[in-house]
């Protein structure tokens, strides 16, 4: 008489799931200038990182400023 062969678990293949307020998965196109494009890619050369990192920190950099400018603004007022 055979026996049943083990049932096997299944590893869960892909990515990890991860938190949803840093995962990145919204997508932003833009067009640049050829001198700008020049100018990105200085910055990313300057950093060692790629250019779509790059113009992540650029991009979360102008609106961490602008959420602190807002709030002085607000203190002002």
């Amino acid at each position: 008489m055979k026996q049943a062969a083990p049932i096997r678990v299944r590893q869960k293949m892909g990515r990890p799931c991860r938190n949803p307020e840093t995962v990145r998965s919204s997508r932003v196109v833009t067009f640049v200038t050829k001198s700008e494009l020049a100018k990105l890619e200085h910055i990313a050369e300057q950093n060692r990182i790629s250019l779509s990192a790059s113009i992540h920190l650029i991009l979360t950099n102008f609106l961490n400023d602008a959420e602190r400018f807002r709030q002085l603004s607000d203190v002002v007022e």
